[in-house]
């Protein structure tokens, strides 16, 4: 499995909010647009995504599994598909010194195949999707209401 992170710091949202926000498959739709080449919806939190590595352009789906705070944390779970980027995506949210801050990390564990799948995964799938990761926080933080 090959691993990618991302995280952003938002200030003065407090982590039950974002972690209310982000548990509503509706609001994913503004988080996956602009943060890859296409966007294509398949239902509400369901979406065929298209990235550009340096070899070819990759198809991934993206879809909302649940929102669970059952271990103490907050996480959002989405279940990844496609060849060489199925897997598991999930937002986890930790509480920041003041507690009005949220810490949030997007992290994707996905397979990327073979022998062969490692050499793509070396050469711009990883580095494609810690772009997407980060173009998605970036719109987290500029979509989820203050206050």
């Amino acid at each position: 499995m090959a691993v990618t992170t991302a995280d952003i710091l938002l200030e003065g949202i407090r982590r039950d909010k974002v972690f209310e926000w982000l548990g509503d498959p509706a609001n994913h739709a503004c988080l996956v647009e602009g943060a890859f080449d296409s966007v294509n919806a398949k239902g509400t939190g369901e979406f065929e995504l298209t990235l550009s590595t340096s070899l070819k352009k990759r198809t991934m789906g993206y879809r909302f599994d649940h929102a669970d705070d059952t271990h103490g944390g907050r996480r959002v779970h989405v279940e990844t598909t496609g060849k060489r980027t199925g897997g598991k995506l999930h937002y986890s949210l930790r509480t920041m010194k003041p507690s009005t801050n949220t810490l949030v990390t997007c992290h994707v564990d996905y397979d990327p195949g073979s022998m062969l799948g490692a050499i793509i995964d070396s050469n711009g799938l990883n580095a494609a999707l810690e772009t997407s990761l980060k173009k998605i926080l970036e719109n987290l933080a500029r979509e989820i209401p203050r206050g």
